[in-house]
């Protein structure tokens, strides 16, 4: 069986593109789908444990001690812009994920070897922190402010919130 790298869980309409300029437009479904998981957002209760080990914690704390420009990958994340369309073509990350168990019903993002670990830490510094900067961007040029359940108030997004919508709704919605 292949690996589940990938899932065809988004809703229709739900891309990105990246014109020539190199700033990701997110599409209407996808700012929509991404305002309202940020704005439901609150640590939900069985959305999946997290690895201890390197990039998965590392990021977890770049994202808590900047998070104007940090943020977190694990599973659910690395699922969601795994699947996410780019220009019709593509996927927006590569991230390397594999089987959890001799079953194969249950997926992790592949960090538990040296060459897993390598390839993914690659994809999130070249890639992801880029890409999740240019979306929390061009949200914010719409404007589409958030609420934030925490506060009750209307927020501009960071990267972070892009992160933390995506692992939200792919938490609920995706595969496992």
């Amino acid at each position: 069986m292949a690996l589940p790298n990938d899932a065809p869980n988004l809703p229709p309409g739900v891309m990105l593109t990246l014109p020539a300029e190199g700033q990701y437009v997110p599409s209407q479904s996808l700012v929509d789908l991404l305002l309202q998981a940020r704005s439901n957002y609150d640590w939900p209760q069985g959305t999946g444990a997290l690895p201890g080990i390197r990039l998965v914690i590392a990021s977890k704390i770049f994202r808590f001690c900047s998070p104007s420009f940090g943020a977190a990958i694990d599973r659910h994340a690395s699922y969601f812009f795994n699947s996410l369309p780019l220009n019709g073509i593509g996927r927006a990350t590569q991230f390397f994920r594999e089987w959890a168990n001799g079953c194969q019903t249950t997926s992790r993002f592949a960090i538990y070897n040296q060459a897993g670990y390598v390839r993914n830490k690659e994809e999130y510094f070249a890639r992801y922190l880029p890409m999740l900067s240019s979306i929390a961007k061009a949200i914010n040029e719409i404007p589409a402010l958030y609420m934030c359940i925490a506060t009750n108030r209307q927020v501009a997004w960071t990267p972070a919130d892009v992160e933390m919508s995506a692992y939200y709704w792919w938490a609920l919605n995706g595969s496992r």
